[in-house]
C-alpha cells in the first residue's frame, strides 16, 4: 500500500522540478537574448521602409548606470545587414521624446523591387499560365 502511494509521489515530485527548471532556463535564455540586442529591426516591404529601434530596456532600466545612447549611433551598425538584404536608398534618423528621455530611431528608405519581380510576386502561378 504505501509502495502505491510513494512512486507516484516521488515521479510527481521529479516531473514538477524538471519543468521548474526547464522552464527557468528558457524564460533567462530568451530573455537574455532580447536585454543583449542593442536595436531591433522592423521591416515594411510595401512601403519600403525599415525602422531601426533602439533596445528601450537601455533607456528605461531600474539601474540608474544603465543608460541608453541619445545620439543613436549604434542604430546604424544595421544599414549593412538591411543594405546586404534589400539595399538602402536613404537613411535619416528621427529623434521623440518619451518618458523625458530623447529615444533615436532610424528610418531607412529602401530600393525598390524591380517592376518585374513586383508583378511577378503579385499574381499566382495560376494567373501567369493564362
Amino acid at each position: 500500500m504505501l509502495k502505491k502511494i510513494i512512486a507516484p509521489t516521488i515521479a510527481l515530485a521529479f516531473a514538477i522540478t524538471t519543468l521548474t527548471i526547464l522552464g527557468v532556463n528558457l524564460q533567462s535564455l530568451a530573455q537574455s537574448n532580447i536585454e543583449d540586442q542593442d536595436y531591433f529591426i522592423k521591416i515594411d516591404r510595401q512601403a519600403n521602409v525599415a525602422i531601426v529601434e533602439p533596445n528601450y530596456g537601455y533607456y528605461f532600466h531600474p539601474d540608474p548606470e544603465i543608460e541608453g545612447d541619445p545620439t543613436g549611433q549604434v542604430l546604424y551598425q544595421a544599414l549593412s545587414d538591411i543594405n546586404r538584404e534589400y539595399g538602402v536608398k536613404e537613411a535619416r534618423m528621427i529623434r521623440f521624446e518619451r518618458k523625458g528621455y530623447m529615444i533615436p530611431n532610424l528610418y531607412v528608405f529602401l530600393k525598390s523591387n524591380p517592376l518585374q519581380e513586383t508583378i511577378a510576386e503579385s499574381q499566382s502561378p495560376n494567373q501567369l499560365s493564362m
